[in-house]
């Protein structure tokens, strides 16, 4: 996970979001409303140019486990707020992030949204002003296993660690081993850009830029071996 600037609200939130919110809040609020009236005008949100900014915003990554979206899966917009929780936040420009389909299903985040005792989210949104994912989290090389790891150093890097599985403890095997195979591949890279290798070294420094996938743990390694990025 990497801090993301958030782009300015498309055209289509700036002029529909809050009438299509005022029809969904009383939509919920009307005893005789329909299932299917519901998430009819809940679904707007889904609008095609609003994915399209989210995909370019986040580099066709997973906000949360960094992920590029692939052939046959195009990622999903992901409600940091729970929209079933949070229904006003339904069609709020802020709320809104791109994700990966397993990281925004029941087994993961979903509608999971813990709280601490304040009331404040334990999750990290990378693309709010105040949320700095490296502020909670770190990455670790296991030479024995050879996995790259992620894990959170506080309480809310350990919810975001958790809920989506990062390490492949509940199941998400293929994101591990995914990870660490790129990982894997650019440790075996930076040895060569040590040496002086200059195409080596770009190709290191590219693994860090922004629309790099797993650029978050790429800009750690980079880091343990003292190469300016």
């Amino acid at each position: 996970m990497i801090k993301v600037v958030r782009d300015a609200e498309p055209r289509v939130l700036r002029r529909n979001s809050t009438r299509w919110r005022d029809k969904l809040l009383r939509l919920r609020a009307d005893p005789h409303a329909t299932k299917k009236q519901i998430k009819a005008a809940e679904s707007k949100y889904n609008h095609h140019e609003i994915k399209a900014q989210l995909k370019t915003m986040f580099a066709d990554k997973c906000a949360y486990c960094e992920h590029k979206a692939c052939v046959g899966h195009y990622g999903e917009i992901e409600h940091f707020r729970p929209k079933a929780v949070y229904p006003e936040y339904t069609f709020t420009w802020s709320n809104l992030l791109f994700s990966c389909a397993i990281c925004n299903n029941a087994s993961h985040k979903a509608d999971h949204f813990p709280l601490d005792a304040a009331g404040n989210p334990l999750l990290i949104d990378p693309s709010a002003p105040t949320d700095d994912p490296s502020d909670h989290l770190e990455f670790r090389y296991d030479p024995v296993t050879r996995y790259a790891l992620v894990y959170g150093i506080d309480d809310r890097g350990k919810s975001v660690e958790d809920v989506f599985d990062l390490n492949g403890r509940r199941g998400r095997k293929e994101l591990l081993r995914h990870r660490s195979q790129y990982i894997n591949q650019l440790r075996a890279l930076i040895k060569v850009a040590r040496t002086g290798d200059t195409d080596a070294l770009t190709l290191v420094h590219e693994a860090c830029m922004p629309h790099a996938e797993y650029a978050a743990f790429a800009r750690a390694l980079c880091q343990i071996y003292g190469i300016a990025q």
